[in-house]
């Protein structure tokens, strides 16, 4: 098997050589005696834990929505950081703790933010009279509170989420090749067993691919979704 079958398209590949493995099971294992009932169950066992595998990874991607509210919360504080940088400069005082600041976000720095955050914080609550005289809102300490508060929660489900996909990635590369080593197998003594009859055909990798993906598509025409 190669770069030619996706592995999303591997457990679909699966289940359509399983049919017709599993009506020739018995010419096939008259010729290769290991190809017994044993084989065929972890092969079986194997297909089904990929599929488990695939559906946990289908709802880590539907979570990916936190990364897209935690990137758009971090350019909003960017937005009035702009706000707070002016009023900065009007009272006198250094920019740089923002600029630092900024430069975080925009680099999706996150957990330096978070850092540069609070020490803005603290910066801002010792300089508020001073800032507040420049028209800076008096709840603004609670504004940088809440943003900080929001990031720190949305960035900490984030890690939860990559940490879960690169378990799940690295089980699935280990299990994908077992799996395409069995179906590679299967495909090549199916071949063998029948070659010159029509049968040959559904243990050719092309044609059973060509196969599969026509299916998909005539069941995505009829509005019955993917397989």
């Amino acid at each position: 098997m190669n770069s030619y079958v996706k592995n999303e398209e591997v457990t679909a590949l699966g289940d359509f050589v399983f049919t017709s493995y599993e009506r020739d099971f018995d010419a096939i294992k008259n010729r290769f005696a290991t190809m017994n009932a044993a084989f065929r169950d972890s092969f079986v066992a194997k297909l089904d834990f990929v599929k488990v595998l695939e559906s946990s990874l289908v709802l880590t991607e539907n979570q990916k929505g936190i990364t897209a509210s935690l990137y758009a919360d971090a350019k909003l504080l960017n937005e009035e950081l702009n706000f707070l940088n002016a009023n900065f400069a009007d009272a006198g005082l250094n920019t740089r703790i923002i600029s630092d600041l900024k430069r975080d976000l925009h680099n999706s720095n996150i957990e330096g933010a978070i850092l540069q955050l609070e020490a803005l914080k603290q910066f801002v609550t010792a300089h508020k009279d001073e800032l507040i005289a420049k028209d800076m809102p008096a709840d603004f300490v609670d504004t940088l509170d809440g943003y900080k508060a929001k990031l720190a929660s949305k960035n900490k489900i984030q890690n939860e989420i990559m940490d879960n996909r690169k378990m799940l990635t690295d089980k699935n590369i280990a299990h994908y090749d077992e799996l395409k080593k069995m179906l590679k197998r299967i495909m090549r003594n199916g071949k063998l067993v029948f070659k010159g009859t029509v049968t040959e055909d559904q243990y050719a990798l092309m044609k059973v691919v060509q196969r599969m993906r026509a299916a998909k598509r005539k069941k995505e025409e009829e509005g019955g979704g993917t397989l």
